[in-house]
């Protein structure tokens, strides 16, 4: 089984014809969509051109581009109007499409229309970005949210800002052990294996190609399994994210057994499906 964990509704991914397309030419058989950034979901997004170099992969270097991200994210549009939109996605195609729900904390009266929409959704997964949202990992909602993912039995995805909030991610992970953290672009691995790396409930994500390094995929794997380390693109906020990052696993010189777990078979368990 082959699962994109982590890929937006925009451009490409924003039409059921376009994504079957896609999923098929592939053989990938299920994808996570978030919502995008765009008030407009169908229009192609600006995507960067960029190749993989020690830059790029250099853990330090990506956590500093947040900063302008974190920027750049003030003219984005509503992820809140785009979670009902993947829902319309899923409607259509509920046996390829899994919804991860985007938590606004900023929203008046979010936590009770979060409860409401799981109770009729039945999303997959919970999103949670730190440039887009400046929240801190210990706050009361972070504390709230961890409790309503272990109760509903549902990870926590999410974009880490910077190694100081990685670390506080770690001591929330701590008090929370039945919650399931899903680390986004592997942002923090470091600080996850030198505060927690006892822990079982953190799970890394390997988009985007040209930023995570296998040397750093195999870090991941041999501090917590190749079931903790999971396929994701980033779709379509680049250029054949997917089928490169496919590629990648399939290139690296590790065990079948790990790289169908990485493929899809390590997400498909925490997110029960069968």
């Amino acid at each position: 089984m082959i699962i994109d964990g982590h890929a937006h509704a925009l451009g490409e991914f924003s039409n059921i014809e376009s994504i079957e397309a896609i999923l098929d030419e592939l053989n990938v058989d299920k994808i996570v969509l978030c919502p995008g950034s765009s008030k407009d979901p169908t229009i192609t997004p600006i995507k960067p051109k960029m190749k993989g170099n020690f830059i790029t992969k250099n853990a330090k270097i990506v956590f500093v581009s947040n900063m302008f991200l974190r920027h750049y994210s003030k003219n984005m549009g509503d992820r809140d109007t785009g979670n009902q939109f993947v829902y319309s996605l899923v409607e259509k195609l509920p046996e390829r499409i899994i919804q991860f729900y985007w938590v606004n904390f900023f929203r008046k009266g979010y936590f009770e229309e979060l409860k409401e929409k799981h109770s009729k959704w039945k999303f997959k997964g919970l999103k949670l970005h730190q440039c887009v949202l400046p929240f801190s990992n210990d706050s009361e909602d972070m504390e709230k949210l961890s409790q309503f993912a272990a109760e509903n039995n549902i990870p926590i995805f999410i974009h880490v800002f910077n190694p100081k909030e990685a670390d506080k991610l770690v001591e929330l992970g701590r008090k929370n052990p039945k919650t399931n953290y899903i680390i986004a672009h592997m942002m923090g691995l470091e600080n996850v294996i030198s505060k927690g790396k006892d822990l079982k409930n953190f799970y890394f994500d390997i988009s985007t190609y040209y930023i995570v390094s296998t040397k750093r995929i195999k870090k991941a794997i041999r501090f917590f399994g190749a079931d903790h380390v999971f396929l994701g693109s980033d779709s379509p906020l680049g250029y054949d994210n997917l089928k490169n990052n496919i590629k990648k696993i399939k290139k690296m010189d590790i065990p079948k057994e790990q790289k169908e777990l990485i493929l899809g078979n390590g997400i498909a368990k925490i997110l029960d499906i069968q």
